[in-house]
């Protein structure tokens, strides 16, 4: 006869009760699994959330005034003029949030002394200055060239200014090509057809507006803290088995009709709902009370469990290297802020530089905050972030049965 009950339910549900009741009453696990990562969210979102919005004002200087630039400097200032009047630069009708980007026209005469110091003095956030005598040079097809004036801590606004500029360039280099086709074939191209750019000026306005919907810091936030306190919440299960085997607890739970592989899935599972608990809460709040959508609620919810799989995974693999509750703490603390650095989870949404980009994609916490991100932004459903979903995954099932195994002989030693 069984030493357990018949229709008891088995050891392992019952030390996840015990242990998720025993997670509920401490205040230190509550705050770490639901206010911290809420509390940090908002005050991230308030704080750096003007960082996440293009408000970009950018200068033209048209020093040539041909029919050549005429066309494209009148596309710019057309495509900026219900954001920004392109006379003065003041708010238009509809104001600066009708395009994240706009132009505007700067004097003709200004030099690229007078440019610089207009961006200087933040009057524009950078500028394209076409010099006298580019119209005369791209017909006679000889060589000229655009400068762009830029801030150099105005990044995002100085790549904006180039890639405009240069696909302007692109597009008369592609005519310019053209005519000599055209010219070799004994086909007459005059210059008026030469200098009609139109549709390139429009490629160009279209090429910089953003895809999909903004993302609100907010919910950029919340999911950012929420994966950085997640470490803490599912190491509480390797560092609480660390604890209970020094104290004896441990020993005397496989006295009974609890394994080894009972007390690690009990408490894992307990952790694991805490920490999912709190992902939901934070969710919930930065959505209801903030009006910070996050997408698709199934793909942010499978999400969420790829999420808490790879860092339960990483987390148990860290604490298993400890040997008292001590280390266990410190090197989860060590782990958690490497990666959130690494993984861009102090980073406002868009304002990574290229190379923290990179570095995210190999690290887990990167790899869901793109998910994420793709979620909200693009409104990609659950098949869309397959790869970012497999990778996180992985990151759990490697790490974790690494943990898993160590832990197993911490309890048996």
């Amino acid at each position: 006869m069984s030493d357990r009950r018949r229709g008891a339910p088995p050891a392992w549900l019952l030390i996840a009760q015990v242990e998720l009741r025993r997670r509920i009453r401490n205040r230190s696990a509550v705050v770490t699994a639901f206010v911290g990562p809420l509390v940090l969210a908002v005050v991230f979102g308030v704080l750096l959330g003007g960082t996440s919005s293009l408000s970009i004002t950018i200068g033209v200087v048209d020093g040539d005034g041909s029919a050549v630039t005429e066309g494209f400097v009148a596309g710019l200032l057309d495509a900026g003029a219900d954001g920004v009047d392109g006379e003065n630069g003041v708010d238009g009708e509809n104001g600066v949030d009708d395009s994240p980007v706009t132009f505007v026209a700067l004097d003709p005469a200004s030099d690229l002394e007078a440019v610089r110091l207009a961006v200087d003095n933040d009057d524009v956030s950078a500028a394209i200055v076409i010099p006298a005598g580019f119209g005369d040079a791209v017909v006679a097809g000889a060589g000229s060239e655009l400068r762009v004036v830029r801030d150099p801590d105005g990044q995002v606004s100085g790549e904006i200014a180039a890639a405009v500029a240069r696909q302007f360039a692109v597009g008369i280099e592609s005519r310019t090509l053209a005519a000599a086709t055209a010219g070799a074939l004994g086909v007459t191209v005059t210059p008026a057809e030469l200098a009609t750019f139109v549709d390139s000026t429009e490629t160009a306005v279209t090429r910089i507006e953003p895809s999909g919907s903004a993302l609100d810091p907010a919910a950029f936030f919340g999911v950012a803290m929420s994966i950085l306190f997640l470490f803490f919440t599912v190491s509480f299960a390797a560092r609480s088995i660390v604890a209970e085997q020094a104290d004896g607890v441990v020993p005397r739970m496989l006295a009974s009709s609890a394994g080894a592989s009972s007390i690690v899935t009990g408490k894992v599972l307990a952790v694991g709902v805490l920490g999912l608990s709190g992902f939901v809460t934070v969710w919930a709040v930065t959505e209801l009370v903030f009006g910070a959508p996050w997408g698709s609620p199934t793909a942010v919810v499978v999400t969420m469990v790829a999420t808490l799989v790879a860092i339960a995974g990483v987390a148990t693999f860290v604490c298993a290297l400890a040997h008292t509750e001590q280390q266990a703490d410190g090197y989860t603390s060590v782990v958690a802020f490497v990666l959130a650095l690494l993984g861009g989870n102090f980073v406002g949404p868009g304002q990574a530089p290229p190379a923290l980009q990179s570095i995210a994609r190999f690290t887990p916490n990167g790899q869901s905050i793109d998910a994420f991100t793709r979620i909200a932004v693009d409104g990609d459903g659950v098949g869309d972030v397959a790869r970012q979903l497999a990778v996180l995954i992985a990151f759990g099932a490697a790490f974790g049965s690494i943990g898993l195994v160590r832990m197993g002989r911490v309890i048996r030693s």
